[in-house]
């Protein structure tokens, strides 16, 4: 890390040499013991005698030469205003719990005479990175504190991160200059043709050297980091196979950190306060590793997209759901609905507790897995199966005591928020509360709407669920209405966390109102941002794709028979989300049977209109998702 001085050593050192030239002046000084002269005339500097600095010219010089050389002019330093975030100081951090009010306290000014930034324009490439990071929109869907105050800290002091966030930075330069509005139309550049080409080439390279000096490390905790910044700078290139492979590293390494035989001390030399710090880097990957259930690096057959992880999780005898309750230990802060208040007081209140209360849901997973491995319903090929699935996971106690709970606890939590968040609604619509606001009601919402897997064996229990979905589309329509508005730099529309393209997906698949299915798919096809490893034009096109397969499917039995066909559904995202896989139950006009067929269709590269083709079962019958749910 770079040493910097400090005020009091600053001072110091000044006294110290205030006391050193009065020494000397007490001295008679020769020609030669005379010290170095750093702001006399030019003259007397090359003559390296005293000057008496008289100007416009020195007096010394007019007498015994006749005439002086004047003075060197003097440049100032630059002062920069923006980019903030210096010190890596994760006690102070960390004992914030990455609040956003730990935020001020932790900023200050860069220093542009530095050695750390090889040129200008890798300063001005570093002050582009600090400005994306701290936008609204990457820090959806989670504590904004790791964005806003941990990553540019560590990247500021750390020549590592520093190359990776500098990488990003011109990036995100070229995407600005080269006028591109969403970040999947933007062709990369093969060589430099146009000017703002010169950005997108230095990140390269300088990505590129954070890479070697990394192999030139054994950091845990810059490898930890730079996955994460590595993870922004593929997904920002459209590098999805890549940036899985980040994941798969960066998800590995957590896992044997907290399972090794040494984990404790491993833990506590990742930083002063490591459990916090660790579990907000873990629920990036935690979000992540989930998707990748979904999106493979090749096909289904080449195996799971994590090979490092899913090995470790079988070595170390885990799911990952119990990877996950593992992670949400880290920072377990148990909460009831006693501790709820009345009315939160402001934004980060409701975020700590909606964060925990988030974390303790984490339960349910292995409770799911259990009852998934006692059904067999992974090896099934019987259409009925899942009927009986359904029935053990609607019947187990467990999940009914669980759901009962949760639900207590959700419209408790929603009515101490929502006068909070209605007196924020009606202040500015530019001011930065409002569009937080918003995130964090569509991340309750969300939760509300697809967080009980019981309803989803009945139809009816989904159409009463109508209304929550109109509200998370008004409310995602006009957070996309202020992301056109204040950030037409598609780069600030990054974000690894935030489910909102996820979840529109799913109100096109389960919604039961046809209006607001089709309303969920137009706002999918106007997506300018990206989330995670999710390819939002492939989301996109399976959710039109289902649209035809709802038609089809309705033109037979009654509302509940109709429901139980659609429970067959299964999809997929083959070559890095770049081909779409999608099975569901289709009318044989021979036999006049409903039988499992499997479609696939590659993501159009001139955002045309996708071409669906039938192949072969790829799992005879079973659950595509079969190996994937297992680990």
């Amino acid at each position: 890390m770079t040493k910097e001085s400090s005020p009091a050593s600053d001072e110091g050192v000044l006294t110290l040499r205030t006391k050193l030239s009065q020494d000397r002046n007490r001295q008679k000084l020769s020609r030669t013991s005379t010290p170095k002269v750093r702001t006399g005339c030019i003259t007397c500097k090359k003559r390296r005698i005293k000057c008496d600095e008289t100007k416009p010219h020195c007096g010394n010089c007019l007498k015994s030469r006749g005439h002086c050389e004047g003075y060197a002019e003097q440049t100032k330093k630059p002062t920069l205003s923006g980019p903030l975030q210096i010190r890596w100081d994760s006690k102070q951090i960390t004992q914030h719990t990455f609040s956003r009010a730990a935020s001020p306290r932790v900023q200050v000014k860069l220093d542009p005479d530095t050695l750390d930034f090889r040129d200008a324009k890798g300063l001005l490439y570093f002050q582009e990175f600090v400005d994306v990071v701290q936008g609204p929109w990457i820090a959806a869907g989670s504590s904004g504190g790791l964005w806003e105050v941990t990553l540019p800290q560590l990247a500021r002091n750390n020549a590592t991160l520093r190359h990776a966030a500098v990488g990003i930075g011109a990036l995100s330069m070229w995407y600005r200059q080269s006028g591109h509005k969403t970040l999947r139309k933007a062709v990369l550049p093969v060589r430099a043709i146009a000017e703002e080409d010169a950005h997108y080439f230095y990140g390269v390279a300088s990505y590129c050297h954070a890479m070697k000096l990394q192999s030139q490390q054994a950091s845990v905790q810059d490898a930890v980091f730079l996955s994460v910044l590595s993870l922004c700078f593929e997904t920002l290139r459209g590098q999805r196979k890549a940036a899985l492979d980040h994941v798969n590293h960066g998800s590995a390494l957590l896992l044997s950190l907290l399972t090794d035989q040494d984990t404790q001390r491993h833990v506590a030399a990742f930083a002063p306060n490591p459990k916090p710090l660790l579990a907000t880097v873990a629920d990036i990957f935690i979000h992540l590793v989930t998707q990748a259930r979904f999106v493979f690096r090749g096909t289904l057959k080449n195996g799971p997209s994590l090979p490092n992880f899913t090995k470790g999780l079988r070595d170390k005898n885990h799911t990952m759901e119990s990877f996950i309750v593992l992670i949400c230990e880290l920072s377990a802060r148990p909460k009831t609905t006693s501790q709820i208040p009345d009315v939160f007081k402001n934004l980060d209140e409701f975020e700590e507790f909606w964060a925990q209360a988030v974390r303790n849901r984490s339960t349910m997973g292995p409770i799911i897995l259990d009852i998934i491995r006692t059904s067999d319903i992974l090896s099934s090929i019987d259409r009925d199966d899942i009927r009986k699935f359904f029935e053990l996971l609607v019947g187990d106690h467990r999940i009914k005591e669980f759901c009962e709970a949760e639900a207590k606890e959700t419209q408790a939590v929603n009515a101490a928020f929502l006068p909070l968040f209605n007196q924020i609604m009606m202040s500015d619509t530019k001011a930065p509360a409002y569009l937080r606001a918003i995130h964090l009601r569509l991340q309750y919402l969300s939760v509300y709407a697809f967080g009980n897997p019981a309803q989803y064996h009945d139809c009816e229990v989904l159409q009463a669920q109508t209304p929550v979905f109109r509200e998370y589309l008004s409310l995602a329509e006009v957070a996309f209405h202020i992301t056109k508005r204040d950030m037409p730099n598609p780069v600030k529309q990054l974000s690894l966390q935030c489910g909102l393209s996820w979840h529109l997906l799913l109100v096109a698949f389960f919604c039961r109102d046809p209006v607001v299915r089709d309303h969920a798919i137009m706002m999918l096809r106007d997506y300018a941002g990206e989330d995670g490893l999710w390819n939002t034009r492939a989301l996109q096109i399976l959710a039109t794709r289902n649209r035809e397969v709802e038609r089809m499917n309705a033109v037979e039995g009654t509302a509940k028979e109709q429901w139980q066909r659609l429970w067959r559904r299964e999809y997929l995202f083959e070559e890095g989300g770049e081909r779409v896989v999608f099975c569901f139950l289709a009318k044989d006009e021979t036999t006049g049977e409903w039988e499992v067929v499997e479609e696939t269709a590659d993501v159009p590269e001139d955002f045309g209109e996708a071409r669906w083709e039938r192949r072969p079962l790829t799992a005879s019958g079973k659950l595509l998702m079969a190996e994937s749910i297992v680990f």
